[in-house]
Parts: structure tokens; C-alpha cells; sequence
């Protein structure tokens, strides 16, 4: 009877510290070398460093907003900077990688995915192709479920947690 305690306990520590070492998406992107933030603050600090990224604010209209507002999407926090004319990168604080990676293949497959730059915890949709190729120096990476998109010979592609999906350091011009 007492081995059969011990034994219990045992498991039970051990699924404890296999929880604790990292499964699945908390430790996805590390192998990559993408960024975490933890939050929009951070983020935004992450930016400035590449672009101009100031007057942050969160928002609730503009782009990424529908799926900002959508559950599935798993969006945290939802946020706009850029200059002081214009709105330049939308941020996303990201719950759950999985389940948004996840929402925008389903997105994709009904011609309504987006294509955005993807740190470990977060992403980030500029206004424009300049500031996303300066935001690419911040090691993020271009997420996509475009079913015709492919990565040319010589760049990176790097996994994710869904298949049929695309993450990489080829922007396309």
C-alpha cells in the first residue's frame, strides 16, 4: 500500500516537472531565437528600437481589431504606435501561440488570414513594407497560412505550432 502512495506521488511530481520544463508553446520560437516581451509595454520598448513607435495606445478599431475582439485569436492586449501623423505597427499581446497560429490558418483557408511578424508572446502588423523590414532586424519573423506562399531558396523557415503555415525571414516586396 505504501509503494503504491509513493509511486502516486511520484507521477504526480513529475508530471509537475515536465509542466514546469516547458511543453509545447512555452518554450516555441526559443530554437528560432525570436523575442519574448510578456507584455505591450515591452513590446513597444522591442519597436522603438527598429522604428518609431511612440504615443502607444490601446485601440479598439483598426487593423487586427476583428480578431483582437475574437476569442480563438487569443489576443491579450491590443495595441497601436507609431508616429505622431499616423498610426505605423499594431501589437498584439499573445495568450496562447498555439491557438493564434491556429485562428489564422482557419482565417486562411477562408481568404481572411493575416500576415504579421511574430515574436514568441506576441505580433506585430506594420503599416507599411519599410518599417516591417526594420522590424525584422528585431529577430521576429514573418508568420503566414497563405496557401500560396512559399520561401525562396537561401531564407530562413522555422517551425511553428500548426502545419501549413510559414515562418520565415523572406519578405516578400
Amino acid at each position: 500500500m505504501r509503494f503504491k502512495r509513493t509511486a502516486a506521488v511520484l507521477g504526480s511530481a513529475l508530471v509537475s516537472l515536465a509542466a514546469l520544463s516547458g511543453c509545447a508553446g512555452d518554450t516555441w520560437g526559443e530554437e528560432a531565437g525570436l523575442p519574448a516581451a510578456g507584455d505591450l509595454a515591452a513590446v513597444e520598448k522591442l519597436v522603438s528600437a527598429h522604428t518609431m513607435c511612440s504615443d502607444l495606445r490601446r485601440s479598439s478599431e483598426g487593423p487586427l481589431a476583428e480578431q483582437a475582439a475574437d476569442p480563438a485569436w487569443a489576443v491579450r492586449e491590443r495595441a497601436v504606435c507609431g508616429d505622431d501623423s499616423k498610426d505605423t505597427v499594431t501589437l498584439l499581446s499573445i495568450a496562447d501561440m498555439k491557438k493564434f497560429q491556429q485562428a489564422n490558418k482557419t482565417a486562411a483557408a477562408q481568404g481572411r488570414g493575416v500576415r504579421v511578424l511574430l515574436g514568441r508572446d506576441f505580433a506585430l502588423l506594420p503599416a507599411d513594407e519599410a518599417t516591417a523590414r526594420a522590424l525584422l532586424k528585431a529577430d521576429v519573423l514573418l508568420f503566414t497560412c497563405e496557401k500560396d506562399f512559399t520561401v525562396p531558396d537561401g531564407y530562413r523557415k522555422e517551425k511553428l505550432l500548426v502545419e501549413g503555415c510559414a515562418l520565415t525571414d523572406y519578405l516578400p516586396g
